[in-house]
């Protein structure tokens, strides 16, 4: 690309990359035809599309600039099977990394010993899909490669001036392997990544490392990747905008984009498009059933991120700034996908929702008798109205990041809630049939032996609630508190997790510049024993559960008094309970209540004991305690036992 005048020159006009010059505003762009392709690899989830591609297709259209998208992880996930592909992309371990690493990292020294390595990660992929161990070592050494060998004579990569790749978690080795083989055979075509995988000092490595990349997009590609494209397509050679890396005269350039999308809500929907039409090739008829699963965004960043960053969380990065649409937009943009892709199953993909959607989206759905199916983050300090107003939006599943029921666990996490919170947040959820996704975390530097104890304390009080899908000692992400200042929370970084070495070849790319998990060590203050016992109650929790005989914890009430049944033990039990005992049981039953509360309560209303002398109200609150009927946290108690009347 020779010298040519300047659109954007990074060094001087920092952050104007949504600002157009003349000359590209007089350039009906149309006339290009379709020179732009967007890529997404293995292993991203192939039961939705790409909401990075239908981004920003549907932004380079409403440029008109034609683009077409290519969704490769769908396809191969029909060619390996469906069910294991989708097993592959819940696995740790940089599995999906390896196993398209052949071409591009044959000769690493380490390649050929991942599988005995890693001979638990397989033999738990093959029991959980039902394959066997060879045909996992076969998608390695013949079928990825062949795939991707496929690819180049599927697609006429030479119609294409620019071939984007969206890059996040195991994308990053097959997504590098194709655009080396396109670049190989078609010079000429620009080469561009950005995504999760390409921020920070990762993309700049990366792009150091593989020369056949041409540009990387780091951080936010919403403006500049557009610009970008137009320069491109005008054989603009002037520095790109701020936010993009590229190559001058043997040195690496990037001008840092301070500019995030303000204009969040000016972005347009997803265009999926392309992805149903590859659907349809490949599963015919059964595409158009109800497995049609959407992505949308409706807010970016994190708004308690911005004033507290969980220890723990990688995420955004250095774009941690909240910014939402208006629920009236995202009605509208889900109203608008739902009518074009004939479905009404959604999946938001906000970090966290914004609050203000659990009544002005969420309640004005329900309102309307609106029949959804949708995912979303949120916190989990929700009160039983709001959990009451997303299940009757259409929330069916929620990820509330609810992550210990300790306290001490909670405030080392720096998460903003309690356990009785969390709780309260399990208790609603079931009552309202509205399925919580949510792991415990373990393995914190500041535990103590009490933080295991009172959990194992307090869970058998829940096993009528919803258990978490895992335990897991936390994972040290770059971007965290944990990974950006490690000493202040007594934490010793080894170096990059255990696999990258193995999948990358450490002579070519430097594996603590481009890693995303990291290898930790605490001084750990946990007993050993008491862990293991931790987590077999967990298992134990989840077993019964999703048993036949499902624990349950009841109360059902009667003109004078309550009966509570309670299924939580191998034998059920009913017990009645009058007076002073049935009204605290129903008084702290929507949501905690205070000692002071509940004696005024009790006078107001006049409870007694119909058979016995009236005990003090201590010993009854410790009764019912004891009886794991109410829990108390921090003088507050909370009834656990859910009510049989389904519209209380």
């Amino acid at each position: 690309m020779g010298p040519s005048h300047t659109l954007i020159h990074p060094a001087s006009s920092p952050g104007r990359s949504s600002q157009p010059e003349p000359a590209e505003l007089a350039t009906d762009f149309r006339s290009f035809g379709t020179r732009v392709a967007l890529v997404t690899m293995p292993f991203s989830y192939s039961k939705f599309p790409s909401i990075q591609l239908g981004t920003l297709s549907a932004l380079l259209k409403s440029h008109g600039l034609g683009t077409q998208t290519y969704h490769f992880n769908l396809q191969f996930a029909h060619r390996i099977g469906v069910p294991l592909y989708e097993i592959l992309c819940e696995k740790r371990g940089l599995f999906g990394e390896w196993l398209f690493s052949a071409l591009l990292f044959r000769d690493n020294p380490k390649h050929q010993q991942y599988p005995q390595v890693f001979q638990p990660l397989f033999e738990d992929t093959a029991r959980e899909a039902g394959c066997s161990i060879g045909f996992l070592k076969e998608i390695a050494a013949t079928i990825a490669p062949q795939f991707l060998t496929s690819l180049l004579t599927k697609v006429d990569w030479g119609q294409y001036r620019v071939v984007g790749f969206t890059s996040t978690f195991d994308q990053n080795v097959a997504s590098l392997s194709l655009a080396k083989l396109i670049k190989d055979i078609y010079p000429e075509v620009r080469i561009v990544f950005g995504g999760a995988n390409f921020d920070g000092e990762m993309g700049l490595e990366h792009f150091r490392a593989f020369p056949w990349i041409d540009y990387v997009v780091v951080g936010e590609g919403e403006h500049v990747f557009p610009t970008l494209v137009k320069q491109i397509l005008l054989s603009d050679t002037a520095p790109p905008p701020p936010g993009v890396a590229y190559r001058e005269e043997g040195h690496i350039r990037l001008t840092p984009n301070e500019n995030l999308v303000t204009s969040f809500q000016q972005l347009p929907p997803p265009d999926y498009d392309d992805y149903f039409g590859e659907l349809q090739e490949l599963a015919g008829q059964a595409s158009t059933g109800l497995n049609r699963i959407l992505l949308y965004e409706g807010s970016r960043g994190c708004w308690w991120g911005e004033k507290h960053h969980c220890t723990f969380c990688g995420l955004n990065a250095q774009a941690m700034t909240f910014r939402a649409k208006s629920a009236e937009q995202v009605a509208a943009e889900l109203d608008y996908l739902s009518s074009r892709y004939d479905t009404t199953r959604f999946r938001l993909v906000d970090n966290i929702i914004d609050m203000k959607y659990v009544d002005g989206l969420f309640g004005q759905l329900a309102e309307r008798h609106v029949d959804l199916d949708v995912f979303m983050e949120t916190k989990s300090n929700l009160t039983k109205h709001q959990i009451q107003t997303l299940a009757q939006g259409g929330v069916k599943c929620m990820q509330p990041g609810i992550e210990s029921l300790s306290g001490a666990q909670l405030k080392e996490m720096d998460k903003g809630v309690s356990p009785l919170q969390n709780i309260q947040c399990l208790k609603w959820s079931r009552y309202y049939n509205l399925d919580v996704s949510w792991n415990i975390l373990l393995g914190f530097p500041q535990e103590t032996d009490l933080d295991y104890q009172r959990q194992l304390d307090l869970i058998p009080s829940l096993f009528h609630l919803q258990p978490p899908e895992a335990t897991a000692r936390f994972w040290l992400e770059r971007f965290s508190p944990y990974f950006k200042w490690p000493e202040r929370y007594g934490i010793r970084l080894i170096g990059p997790g255990l696999a990258y070495e193995y999948v990358y070849d450490a002579r070519q790319v430097d594996l603590h510049k481009i890693a995303y998990d990291f290898e930790y060590e605490i001084d750990w203050k946990v007993s050993p024993s008491l862990y293991e016992e931790f987590t077999r109650l967990i298992q134990e929790w989840k077993h019964r559960y999703h048993s036949p005989n499902r624990p349950f914890l009841y109360f059902a009430k009667s003109l004078s008094y309550l009966t509570v049944f309670d299924g939580r033990h191998p034998s059920p039990t009913s017990e009645r309970f009058d007076g002073a005992s049935a009204f605290i049981l129903e008084f702290c039953h929507d949501h905690p209540k205070r000692f002071e509360q509940i004696r005024k309560g009790l006078q107001e209303k006049g409870a007694s004991s119909t058979d016995h002398d009236i005990q003090p109200l201590e010993d009854l609150l410790l009764v019912l305690t004891r009886k794991r009927l109410i829990y108390e946290e921090g003088g507050r108690y909370f009834t656990l036992a859910l009510p049989v009347n389904p519209y209380r």
